[in-house]
């Protein structure tokens, strides 16, 4: 039972963040039954500071809301036209109390007005009628036909043949798959593509899926193309509206705050624009001292914290302000203890302990791939010294022995013990 139920919820992980790595995905299981997680439904009980040692905050509240999800109980009480009329194809459920019409691409209004005085008329005859299963149809992702027949010849071969496509091929794939999901919907949800790629990988596993070396898929096999495809979409909906973006540049768009907790947050309690001000001038006066050493004092990291919202009004001035003249009022803004303690403020995000996590989950990616496939000389010397350095430091070894670069021109070695010996 408690087997079924970590499998459960290593689903549900799987299913919410893609790129997690198994061992962290267990170690949340693991958290969770040793805090007295007993069943499924306990997940809505699960609390952000739970899990604060194991995620970042994004994902901790992308994996609460998933858990939130799972728990729900929706009625839903629905009348639908009965499966023998030749007008249930059209329907399908939003999660409302009445049906929503799923209409096909091109559909005319005249076509629209005559189906809804249909289905009235069919509730009204029937009004104790209810859907079985049946009946229910699914939305447009879900009964989505891949145009398998405009694709390229390579990419029909390869499914026949049970192999991989090569890069360009798939490209030209995602684009015929995107052009035609854009029929239906414009600006296709990432839930949506979510749904077409599952869908593509569960027919093709071999041909499309992320296989790791030893066979088994990663986090459903689904990830790599799924990025392709919301990213072909994005693109092909940035050309189209470029124009636009270009002429509004008076005003702030909402990517300009995408992510941002604290875009233009106000000012502390018990402060004021003089008080702020005056700290920011007491910075400046401590960088005249003691330039970056003043970094590590205490009454420093006080007062940036004190004056972040001074540093966003500043950084957020339209027309945007040079590089130059944010150093020059903002000197310790531009030394990574406070440029990471700034984008922490600002989002909520721990940029080390994010780069740690997705070094952690990317690199050992990256470590098996070479390790499967050596691609050469270099690389197997790198793989035979076993895992003693770090998974950061490896993993760069790794990528520029592939590509055949100098590591001495982006990694300073040094003999620790001999520097410890003065």
């Amino acid at each position: 039972m408690m087997s079924n139920m970590s499998e459960e919820i290593k689903e549900i992980i799987c299913k919410t963040l893609p790129n997690l790595s198994e061992e962290t995905q267990w170690q949340i299981i693991l958290k969770l039954q040793s805090s007295g997680l007993e069943s499924k439904e306990d997940l809505k009980y699960v609390q952000q500071e739970d899990i604060a040692d194991l995620l970042p905050v994004i994902q901790r509240r992308k994996l609460l809301d998933a858990f939130k999800l799972e728990t729900e109980t929706v009625a839903l009480d629905l009348q639908v036209i009965p499966t023998s009329s030749p007008l249930s194809s059209d329907w399908s459920v939003s999660g409302s109390s009445s049906p929503t019409l799923c209409t096909p691409p091109n559909s005319s209004s005249s076509q629209l007005s005559s189906i809804s005085s249909c289905s009235s008329q069919a509730r009204n005859s029937e009004p104790s009628n209810r859907p079985s299963t049946s009946q229910i149809l699914k939305t447009w992702p879900e009964i989505f036909q891949v145009p398998w027949e405009q694709m390229p010849q390579e990419i029909r071969s390869a499914i026949a043949d049970g192999k991989r496509p090569k890069p360009v091929e798939r490209r030209q794939m995602v684009r015929v798959l995107a052009d035609e999901m854009r029929r239906y919907e414009a600006n296709p949800t990432r839930a949506q593509c979510l749904t077409v790629v599952r869908n593509i990988i569960r027919q093709y596993p071999k041909t499309f899926a992320d296989i790791a070396p030893d066979g088994s898929l990663l986090c459903g096999g689904y990830t790599s193309l799924l990025i392709q495809l919301k990213n072909r979409i994005e693109n092909v909906n940035r050309d189209r509206s470029f124009s636009c973006h270009r002429s509004s540049t008076g005003k702030r768009g909402p990517t300009d705050t995408y992510g941002c907790t604290r875009f233009q947050p106000e000012l502390p309690p018990e402060e004021t624009d003089e008080t702020v001000e005056q700290h920011r001038q007491r910075l400046e006066e401590i960088y005249r001292q003691e330039g970056a050493g003043g970094a590590e004092r205490a009454e420093v990291k006080n007062l940036m914290e004190l004056t972040f919202s001074l540093q966003r009004r500043h950084i957020n001035t339209l027309p945007p302000p040079d590089i130059e003249d944010v150093k020059s009022i903002w000197p310790f803004l531009f030394m990574p203890r406070y440029i990471y303690a700034h984008f922490e403020l600002l989002t909520d995000i721990n940029v080390l302990r994010s780069l740690e996590l997705s070094m952690e989950e990317c690199g050992r990616a990256i470590t098996e791939y070479f390790r499967g496939k050596p691609t050469n000389k270099d690389v197997k010397d790198i793989l035979s010294n076993g895992e003693d350095n770090e998974m950061a430091l490896r993993v760069v070894q790794l990528l520029m022995a592939h590509f055949g670069e100098d590591l001495t021109g982006l990694i300073l070695l040094t003999d620790v013990s001999f520097i410890f010996s003065f």
